[in-house]
């Protein structure tokens, strides 16, 4: 279980040089990798991405399983049916 870290009285202790932004609206859709910027992830490779709105990052999985962000241009958005969608999810 996650433990969620409350700063609604401020930033203080061993968060307090965390630098806190407000990304937006959050979708989750599959896109490609089409850039070898990044040794953590695979060009060509289809991924599973969260676009924010309001942001020029996402975030995804990388080859280690680590959550990072990413460069928006970094990704092709891939448009698929509800179908290929549920596909994609039992594979992933």
């Amino acid at each position: 279980m996650k433990k969620s870290v409350d700063f609604s009285n401020g930033i203080k202790g061993k968060h307090a040089n965390l630098e806190l932004k407000v990304l937006g609206s959050t979708e989750t859709i599959w896109a490609v990798c089409v850039t070898g910027g990044s040794k953590d992830l695979i060009p060509f490779k289809l991924y599973k991405i969260d676009i924010f709105s309001g942001s020029d990052q996402v975030r995804s999985k990388n080859e280690k399983g680590t959550t990072a962000y990413y460069p928006k241009e970094w990704f092709a958005v891939v448009e698929v049916s509800k179908k290929t969608q549920g596909i994609l999810e039992k594979a992933a």
